[in-house]
Order: C-alpha cells, then sequence, then structure tokens
C-alpha cells in the first residue's frame, strides 16, 4: 500500500480525532484517500479493514471513499460494522477463531426463556399462576439489567446478598434480591445447560476471540477502527487489540483535545457528559490524552474552533459552571480577543428557536428544509429522537411536492402489513366486533367482499345486538323487526345474511374464532391468526414486500416468546402482537431524498449537511430521562459495578455536541409538548446562559434566526392560508337551492324540523344525506324510544296480563332486542320498575269507552298550497276514543315533552298538527271527529302527564290549537318555497333541543359561538 507517510508509518500517532461539527465520513475518507493515493492507486485499500459504527455508516464510508478518490474506479476496503450501543448492528463474526464460540440466543427465545423463569419464580415462592401478560413485563425488565451487565465488564452479582444484609432496606429489597437471582444464578446456568450464550455476552467473546486471532497473526493491511466512540466493552477490546498491530489505528469523534488534567478528572466523574466516554476508552487503551492528535484536513478556522469550545463549556460537569465568566475569559484570551468577539465567533451561525407546540415546531423545520431548496446543491438534515415530528415534518413537506422520509423508518404497525397483522389478531379475540370486522375487511390488503358497505352501513352501526356471527347474522334477518321506518331493502338483508355467511365458513376453516377460548398457547393462536391473515387477503399479502417481511419476523418473534410461556387469554396474545409491532422497526426502502434529509441522532452519526437543524430538544425527549431501575437502588448499582444509568445520557450530549458544532445548525425546542408545558433540553438552556453571560441583552439577536424567521412565516401561512380569504368571509352555509316546488310532502316532526334547524332538513331531503350511527355506538335515545312505544302496544294486547311486573317484562324484552346491555338494564331497572308502576295506574284511569286504544296509527292530510299541494303526515303514539266519541291523541315521550310556551311559539307544532289530521279523518281507520285532548306522558324516571293547553296564551281546545298551527304552517311552506328563502342552521338556537346530525356539515363550530364543538346544547 503505497503511503507518504502522513498517517501510517514509525513514530505517527495511532490514535486520532476528528473534531466536533466535521464531516466526519468525508473528512476521514480524503485524508485517507490522499495518504493512500487512491486515486492513482485504486487497489491501495483494498486489504484494509475499517470498522465504523453501524451499517449506514458504512454505506456512507465506501460512497466517501469513491468521492474521495474523484469518483474514479476503486477496489474498496473491507468495511464492517462494529456494532453500535443503540442499534442492532451485530459485532464482527467472519473470523475462522469464532467458530468454537456457542450460538446467541435469539431475542424472542430469551425474552421467552426468562418470562418462563418469572412463572416458575411465582409458582414455587407464592404459589400463584403469573398471568403471561406480567411474566413478560418482568422478563423484559431482567433483559434489560441484563444487557447492563454484560455492558458493564466489572459486574459481581456475588455482591448483592452481602449488600441486602447489611443495608437497612424495606423487606421488599431482599424480595428483589431473591427475585433477582433468576438472572444472577439460574440463566447462568441454563445458558451452559444449553450451550448456548447471552447475545452481548457473545458479542464480547467474538470480539476477544477477533483480537487474539489479530495478535496471533497481525494482519499487514491497516486495521482502523472510525467513529466508534469505544461505548461498549467488545468495541473496546477492538480498538485495545487494534493498536497493537503494525498498522492499526483508531479515530476517535470529537475528544476534546484543550481539555486540562483538571478538567478531565471533573469529566470522568461526571458520566453525562458527552466527553466522560471518550477519556474512559482512552483509560481503557492506555493511551494519554496527549498522544492524540487531530485528524488531517478539519478546519482550524477561528469561528469554527470558537463554536466548539462553547459546545465543550456549555455542557461542562454541573460543579463547573458557576465559574463560566471566567472560563469566557480564558477562552478569549487564549484567542486573544474579547468575550464579546469570541462569542459573536462561537455564535456565528447557530440559531435557537422557540416554537409554541409541536404543530409550530414541524412547520418551522419544514421551512427551513424547504428555503434550503432554493439554492441549488444546498443539503440540509433535521435530525430529531422524535419519530412523530420527523414524521410530521415529511408530511408537511410533501404540500410542497418534496418527497423526504424519515431515514429510521417506521413502526411495523403503522405500515399495511403489520397493522394488518395487528388488527387480525384482534378480530380473532371477538370475531362479530363491528369495528374490528369492518377495520380488517375494508384494510387495503383485504381481498374486496361485495356487499360489505351494505353489511356496515345497514347492519353494523348503532348498539351493538349480537355476540357472535351467528347472532350477528340473526340480527340481520329480524333487523327489519325493531326499525319501524328501514332504510334498507329484503335485498340488502339477503346480501348481508350471504356475507356473514362466508366469514363463519373462514373463521372454522382456519379455526381463527378465539373468543370461546379463556386461554391459548401462543404459538397455536398466531398459526390460526396467520390462517385468518392469508384467507381474508390477496396472495402473497399480508408477506409480501419489506412490511410483509417484517410481519413475517414478528410472528415468528411472538411464536418464539410465547413457546415457553404458560397459555395466555387471546386478548393478551392479540396485546403481544400488536405491542411487539409498535417496537419493531421497518425500512420501506424509500429513495432518500438528493439534498433533504431527515435522521434520527444514530443515523447521523458521523454524518452532517451543509445545514443542521436539531428539533426535539425538549426535557425526556433529547435528551431522553433514563427509566427507572426496577430492581436495585442506585447505589446498589455502584456497589456491583453496574454502569451509571446516567451513561447514556452522556452519548446523547455527545452526540448534541459533535451536531451542534455544524458551522449552520438551528436548534429547535416547543414551550408546550402533549398540551402541557414543556422545558427546553438542559443543552440548549445552558447554551443560552453561556451566550448571555458573554453577550447580555445582545444574546438574543446573536442567536435569533436570520434571514427567514419560519416562526412568522408559518404564523402568516396559518393565518392568511394558500389563498388568502376576505375578510368578510362566513363559514356559515347560506344554501338556497332545491327541487322546484318543494318541500311537497313533511311529517310534523319534520315540520317541526324545519321551524328550527332549516339546514338540517335542507341536508336531509335536498342533498339527500343520511345520519348513520357510529359502529358499535351506544344505545341512543331513538331506538330506546322505539322500544318503549312496542312495549306498550304489545301491553294492550288481549289476554295478557295488565300488572307493572308484565309492562317491565316487556320493557326488557324489547330493550334487549334494539341493543340495551343488560349491565345497563340493571342499573335502571329499579327506575324502570317505578315507571311502569305508575303508567298502570294512569292506564286505568284513560276513558276509552269509545273502543280500544290504536297505537302508532299513520295518517295524512292534503292541503293545496301556492306553489303546488302539500301532504302533511304523521304517526301517532296512542289514539284513544272516549266514551263522548271524541278523540284523544297521546304521545309518549321517554325525554322531556315540551310545554305549552314552546308549542304557543309556534316550535313545536307536532301535537297541534295531529290534531289537524285527526279532525280531518286523515288517520287509518279513525273516523274524523272533534279532538278532546292532547296529552303527553313522560316515560322516564321521574314520569308525568298533561294535557296540553290553557297556558301563556295557548287555547285549551285542541281545534283552535290546529287552526293557529295550520295557518303557521301554510306560512312556514309558502316562504321556504320562495326560491330566494336561505335554509339557515339553527338561526335560534337556544331552541333547538340537540344535534339533528349536520352541525358538522355546517361547520358551526367555525362560526357559531353556541357551544366550544359548535354543537346545540341540550337546553
Amino acid at each position: 500500500m503505497a503511503s507518504d507517510g502522513k498517517l501510517f508509518g514509525t513514530g505517527r500517532p495511532r490514535v486520532w480525532t476528528v473534531p466536533p461539527g466535521e464531516d466526519f465520513l468525508k473528512v476521514f475518507a480524503k485524508a485517507l484517500a490522499e495518504d493512500v493515493h487512491l486515486s492513482t492507486h485504486p487497489d491501495a485499500l483494498a486489504d484494509a479493514i475499517i470498522y465504523v459504527p453501524n451499517r449506514r455508516s458504512a454505506r456512507a464510508l465506501s460512497a466517501a471513499l469513491f468521492e474521495a478518490a474523484y469518483e474514479s474506479p476503486i477496489l474498496p476496503p473491507e468495511i464492517r460494522a462494529l456494532g453500535d450501543l443503540e442499534s442492532d448492528d451485530l459485532p464482527p463474526v467472519a473470523e475462522s477463531s469464532l467458530i468454537d464460540l456457542p450460538p446467541a440466543l435469539s431475542s424472542g427465545k430469551r425474552l421467552g426463556l426468562l418470562a418462563s423463569m418469572v412463572q416458575t419464580f411465582y409458582r414455587v415462592n407464592y404459589e400463584t399462576e403469573l398471568p403471561a401478560s406480567s411474566a413478560l413485563s418482568a422478563a423484559m425488565e431482567l433483559s434489560r439489567l441484563l444487557d447492563q451487565s454484560h455492558l458493564s465488564p466489572d459486574t459481581d452479582w456475588k455482591e448483592l446478598p452481602n449488600l441486602v444484609k447489611d443495608a437497612d432496606l424495606a423487606r421488599h429489597w431482599e424480595s428483589s434480591a431473591r427475585f433477582l437471582e433468576i438472572i444472577t444464578t439460574a440463566w447462568p446456568a441454563l445458558l451452559e445447560e444449553q450451550g448456548v450464550s447471552d447475545p452481548l455476552e457473545r458479542r464480547l467473546k467474538a470480539a476477544k476471540a477477533t483480537a487474539e486471532a489479530w495478535l496471533a497473526y497481525p494482519p499487514e493491511a491497516p486495521v482502523i477502527i472510525a467513529g466508534s466512540t469505544g461505548a461498549t466493552p467488545a468495541g473496546r477490546e477492538l480498538m485495545k487489540a487494534a493498536l497493537q498491530l503494525p498498522r492499526g489505528m483508531v479515530v476517535l469523534p470529537g475528544l476534546d483535545l484543550d481539555a486540562d488534567e483538571e478538567a478531565r478528572v471533573s469529566i470522568l466523574g461526571e458520566v453525562g457528559h458527552p466527553q466522560n466516554v471518550l477519556f474512559q476508552t482512552l483509560g481503557h487503551l492506555n493511551v494519554a490524552p496527549e498522544a492524540v492528535s487531530q485528524w488531517p484536513g478539519a478546519s482550524l478556522a477561528r469561528d469554527r474552533q470558537a463554536r466548539r469550545r462553547m459546545i465543550h463549556e456549555a455542557l461542562a460537569p454541573a460543579d463547573a459552571t458557576a465559574d463560566w465568566r471566567d472560563t469566557l475569559d480564558k477562552l478569549a484570551a487564549a484567542a486573544e480577543v474579547s468575550v464579546e468577539a469570541f462569542a459573536a465567533d462561537a455564535l456565528q451561525g447557530l440559531s435557537i428557536i422557540e416554537a409554541a407546540d409541536e404543530a409550530d415546531e414541524a412547520a418551522s423545520v419544514a421551512l427551513i428544509l424547504r428555503e434550503t431548496l432554493e439554492e441549488a446543491g444546498r443539503s440540509a438534515a433535521l435530525i430529531t429522537p422524535d419519530a412523530g415530528l420527523a414524521r410530521r415534518v415529511s408530511a408537511l413537506l410533501r404540500r410542497w411536492g418534496v418527497d423526504a422520509p424519515p431515514s429510521a423508518g417506521m413502526p411495523l404497525s403503522r405500515t399495511l402489513a403489520g397493522s394488518f397483522i395487528g388488527l387480525c389478531a384482534q378480530w380473532a379475540t371477538d370475531p362479530s366486533d363491528p369495528t374490528l370486522l369492518v377495520s380488517v375487511l375494508n384494510h387495503a390488503l383485504a381481498a374486496p367482499l361485495p356487499g360489505l358497505s351494505n353489511l356496515e352501513l345497514y347492519f353494523l352501526r348503532g348498539p351493538r345486538r349480537w355476540t357472535s356471527l351467528e347472532g350477528l347474522r340473526e340480527s340481520i334477518r329480524t333487523r327489519h323487526e325493531i326499525e319501524p321506518y328501514p332504510n334498507f331493502t329484503v335485498d340488502h338483508q339477503a346480501e348481508a345474511e350471504a356475507l356473514v355467511g362466508k366469514l363463519l365458513a373462514i373463521f372454522k376453516d382456519t379455526g381463527a374464532d378465539l373468543s370461546q377460548r379463556a386461554d391459548i398457547f401462543g404459538g397455536d393462536g398466531l398459526e390460526r391468526i396467520a390462517l385468518l391473515a392469508a384467507a381474508v387477503s390477496e396472495t402473497p399479502l399480508p408477506w409480501a414486500g419489506e412490511d410483509g417481511a417484517a410481519a413475517s419476523r414478528l410472528m415468528e418473534f411472538v411464536s418464539e416468546v410465547s413457546e415457553y410461556l404458560t397459555p395466555m387469554p387471546p386478548a393478551a396474545l392479540a396485546d403481544l402482537v400488536n405491542a411487539q409491532a409498535a417496537q419493531m422497526t421497518v425500512s420501506l426502502k424509500q429513495d432518500e431524498h438528493p439534498h433533504l434529509f431527515i435522521w434520527g441522532p444514530l443515523e447521523a452519526r458521523l454524518q452532517s449537511a451543509d445545514r443542521v437543524i436539531l428539533a426535539g430538544l425538549n426535557e425526556d425527549v433529547w435528551p431522553k430521562r433514563p427509566a427507572p431501575d426496577a430492581f436495585l437502588p442506585r447505589h446498589f448499582r455502584k456497589e456491583l459495578g453496574l454502569s451509571d444509568p446516567e451513561d447514556r445520557m452522556g452519548l446523547a450530549a455527545h452526540d448534541f455536541a459533535q451536531l451542534a458544532s455544524a458551522p449552520d445548525v438551528t436548534l429547535v425546542y416547543s414551550a408546550r409538548r402533549n398540551d402541557a408545558p414543556a422545558v427546553a433540553s438542559r443543552w440548549v438552556w445552558r447554551l443560552k446562559t453561556l451566550a448571555e453571560g458573554a453577550l447580555d441583552d445582545k444574546a438574543k439577536a446573536m442567536l435569533s434566526p436570520e434571514g427567514l424567521d419560519p416562526l412568522k412565516l408559518s404564523e402568516a401561512l396559518k393565518q392568511m392560508g394558500v389563498d388568502a380569504l376576505a375578510q368578510d368571509f362566513s363559514a356559515e352555509p347560506v344554501p338556497t337551492a332545491r327541487p322546484e316546488g318543494w318541500p311537497k310532502k313533511l311529517s310534523v316532526t319534520r315540520v317541526d324540523t324545519l321551524q328550527r334547524d332549516p339546514y338540517a332538513l335542507w341536508a336531509e331531503q335536498v342533498l339527500e344525506l343520511v345520519r348513520i350511527d357510529p359502529l358499535g355506538g351506544d344505545l341512543g335515545p331513538a331506538p330506546r324510544g322505539t322500544a318503549v312505544h312496542k312495549a306498550l302496544e304489545d301491553f294492550e294486547e288481549a289476554d295478557k296480563p295488565k300488572t307493572a311486573d308484565y309492562l317491565l317484562e316487556l320493557l326488557h324484552r324489547e330493550l334487549m332486542r334494539v341493543g340495551e346491555t343488560e349491565e345497563a338494564w340493571a342499573a335502571r331497572k329499579a327506575v324502570w320498575a317505578g315507571t311502569s308502576e305508575w303508567y298502570v295506574n294512569w292506564r286505568k284511569d284513560r276513558d276509552v269507552g269509545g273502543g280500544k286504544p290504536k297505537f302508532e296509527v299513520r295518517g295524512n292530510i292534503e292541503l293545496e298550497l301556492d306553489g303546488g299541494p302539500f301532504r302533511l303526515s304523521a304517526t301517532a303514539d296512542r289514539i284513544e276514543m272516549n266514551s263522548t266519541g271524541e278523540i284523544v291523541i297521546v304521545d309518549f315521550k321517554t325525554g322531556n315533552p315540551p310545554r305549552e310556551k314552546e308549542v304557543g311559539a309556534g316550535l313545536s307544532q307536532q301535537m297541534p298538527l295531529q290534531a289537524l289530521i285527526a279532525q280531518k279523518g286523515g288517520y287509518e281507520k279513525v273516523p274524523a271527529a272533534r279532538v278532546d285532548q292532547l296529552h303527553y306522558v313522560a316515560f322516564k324516571a321521574k314520569p308525568d302527564a298533561f294535557t296540553l293547553g290553557g297556558k301563556h296564551n295557548l287555547p285549551s281546545d285542541p281545534a283552535e290549537m290546529a287552526e293557529i298551527a295550520e295557518e303557521g304552517l301554510r306560512r312556514l311552506i309558502v316562504q321556504y318555497r320562495n326560491p330566494s328563502a336561505a335554509f339557515l342552521s339553527a338561526p335560534r338556537v337556544k331552541f333547538v333541543k340537540y344535534d339533528n346530525g349536520f352541525n358538522l356539515l355546517a361547520r358551526r363550530a367555525e362560526w357559531a359561538g353556541d357551544t366550544e364543538d359548535g354543537e346545540a346544547s341540550d337546553g
């Protein structure tokens, strides 16, 4: 290998560092390529081995070397992924010396075995059978503790019993120590028995075996470990071995070469400091910090060095923060400039944005990214650990036709295959659940089924009246019996019954109906779920594509886990599938944008862009607070040799320091997150405090964005919209279009709707929109009223007892038919019993000497009006003929009936208009006669009955009420037949008792102030 001796050779440094803020891989590749003359010697690195932290950086380094060779063909080195602490990348295992190492347990088998041991522990010690879900939760905590012990080579579990014995702790800590024998004693014994290794333990053994092989047969070609902090024991073993090779080299990312001995001692005592892990690594390698050199080609510009020093000091240990002003004086003196000039250099190109909330944060970031594209060839990268923020920014960019997908991928549960499998797992637990049934069969991966839309529209909405698919089929067959005015036809019923029959056959063939199973073995349940998913999708779905392959891995993982568990409830199995799908990440292999990138901190390591945006900088987002230890007090961890939980904070701080030192960087955080006040990241407020200490009141202007202010632009876009609206624009609808001569017919209840909420009637009859109930929704007042009416009608059947108990029995039967739950019935049974008793007494006093009362009597009359004839129709709840041959109309209400004031104001004309129909002989089989009474019965918790009239200027005589109502009806219909009449949404909202179903369509929340959500109140 040709070399000019700058990097390789006698007396040259073996440990280097690339300073923060540099594009590590480009700087590293450029100097390496120049040193070996790669552009003219394309095979100069062919035998070299270079380790980088992860696979992504391996791919990026390969591209950087090609670029550094001026894009001429080269024979690239062997680039291997070392394996990041936070990544799934495995350590090198290609060497023949690793053949004798025991294989590593798969993650699923490991978790399953631990969960099984947890269940055994509870069975033996507490004589209780721990549910699988609880065992898995405990196993995950044990797994995390095992990982931490393998990442802490000095861990000594033998001391645990002594610590518990000596410490004055609560008894539950003794129980914890006994429980931890699962991993301190039982787990090692199990691994030895099965001849396998724990994954991280094998990672360390693999590194040691590789190191021994290197030292036994030293490679002649260079062996370089680049970009690793040495955070893992395995990484440090390889680094130590590499430094003993003839051409071995370690290139660290962002080591602070200016830290003096006092600062280094302080840093080593602060595990959350970004330099802590690097100085620990140097100690393990027995390399003095003074022996580390800066990699050739890094920028030595004054402002770049000032930024690095500023970031280092901003992240200094807490006990050093009191000396910040003195430190600034020293830094400025070393640079031979004033403190203000030093700070101005350091903060050149750095800005801080405080967004109002996550939405503003995403919008601001998207605008910065979009603005970058205005300059040809310029690149920008959003870096954030907040996956939700990354997805939101990506979605906002698509508004401008810019496709920049997050490189970290997405949770499997958010992909087509992952969501489909998760839904099928839930559906198997309850095949007749309306929401699950529709969610699965309407899914993009489901095979089309004729009649599904009609099944959903007519038979699955409203209260659930069945508990199985057989029950659903019977409900469809008898649905017309509980809906007096159905929207569906007999053909719709037949089609829906046939479709449910197909579903019954599918569940029978796959055995996937788990609703009657108390428990099931995980593997058995997963097999049935997979068969169900395949049966309702089209081959090869749902297993095709990247997400399909990931879904297959999901099922394998859960199957491995559950293999060692006792049987579990089907719902617990479904929860396990969905929980794991949410944790698994899948890359859909989408092409990156050539200039815009969205990375997580792990993907961003060793990479950079012309413009860097660090977002999500709030406490417990970035940095993420370490999870509390479920088993050990913090001082126990130290005594046992376990690493401090804060060490992850140190790695996160190192990522931040590297990225925040970029020449052009914007730091973004939100004042509120999840609709609650949020705190800026400690790194941001430390940096702001340092800037204010140096610049006083000039700091705010220095840290503000230059040029474009994304917050102001985002707010302007929100206020103006893409197309600015006129200042007097109102979202209130004022439709006037209608068929000629409309309305030509209305029921008495629709007349009241026209009076109170014209827009609702217009939407229903002119637009022919139908309000639909939610899937599996609660029982509403309309079907409950229908059930009560049917019970009262059946109560009048001959030869049936006329007792309160019998009426209560009828009410129970009819309410169950329309979807009342047994729990709701039990809660109100006493109320219904009291109301039934009252009704029986009320009934005894009725004068029905003129004949048997009639129920649900339909009627109509024709009126001649300007613009053409008009038909008025009604259905009377009960019509009585008294002993004098006069008519009494009874209307049952399960709520509050309208009173005289409301009727007299013309807002509730249902009863007077029914009187009009009755006295004209419009009711079926009810001859025309004088109407004696209009009687309301409130069939509710506090029952009541009264005869309408005689108060609030309302006549006592129904005939007079009918005459007034007819005059008002004629005026109303003629008025709305006028082509210029507008159909307003609830113009007098205080008289609207409930939403007629079209308030959202009318967009009331945008222009009406009646209620918070734009809906009419109940008053």
